[in-house]
C-alpha cells in the first residue's frame, strides 16, 4: 500500500480551492449585479477575472487529485471516505472541515452560476424578440432550419401565394 499524501498539503490546496471559490463566488454576485445594470464593461472584466480565476481553480483541482492518485486513493466521493478512515480521529476532523468548506462554497458557486445564466438566457431571448420586431419578421415565421437553429420561412410563405 502506497503511503498517506500529507494531510497539511492537502488542507493546504483544500484551503487554496476554497479561496479561488470564494473569488468566483464574489465575481459571481458582481455578474449578478453588472447584468442588471446591463454594463457591458463591467460584464467584459468580470469575465476575465472569472476566466483567469477557474484556471487557477482547475490547477489546483488537479494538483488535489494528483496527490490523492500519488498515494492510491482515488478522488471521488469513495476514495475520499477511504482516505478519511484511515487518518486519526482530529486528522478526521481537520480534513472533514476543510473539505466541507470547499462543497459549501461549491454549491454557493453553482447556484450563482445557475442564476446568473437564466438571467442572460432570458436578456438573450428578449433582445432576439426586439431584433425580430425590428427587422419586421412575425414570431408565426419562425421554424427551425437545418442546423436546428431558427429560421425565417416568410419567403416560402410569399413564395406560396405567387
Amino acid at each position: 500500500m502506497t503511503a498517506l499524501p500529507p494531510l497539511d498539503k492537502i488542507n493546504a490546496l483544500t484551503t487554496q480551492g476554497i479561496t479561488f471559490l470564494t473569488a468566483l463566488n464574489d465575481f459571481l454576485e458582481a455578474e449578478y449585479i453588472a447584468l442588471q445594470q446591463r454594463d457591458v464593461g463591467l460584464l467584459q472584466e468580470l469575465i476575465e477575472k472569472k476566466t483567469e480565476t477557474l484556471q487557477q481553480l482547475e490547477e489546483n483541482n488537479q494538483a488535489r487529485n494528483q496527490l490523492f492518485i500519488s498515494a492510491g486513493i482515488t478522488p471521488d466521493k469513495a476514495g475520499l471516505q477511504s482516505f478519511k478512515a484511515q487518518l486519526s480521529e482530529p486528522e478526521a476532523t481537520s480534513f472533514t472541515a476543510y473539505w466541507s468548506e470547499l462543497e459549501h462554497v461549491l454549491r454557493q458557486v453553482n447556484d450563482k452560476n445557475k442564476r446568473n445564466e437564466i438571467i442572460i438566457t432570458r436578456n438573450s431571448r428578449n433582445l432576439e424578440q426586439l431584433m425580430g420586431i425590428i427587422r419586421g419578421q412575425n414570431q408565426k415565421n419562425t421554424l427551425y432550419n437545418q442546423s436546428g437553429g431558427k429560421g425565417n420561412y416568410a419567403a416560402q410563405n410569399s413564395l406560396g401565394k405567387a
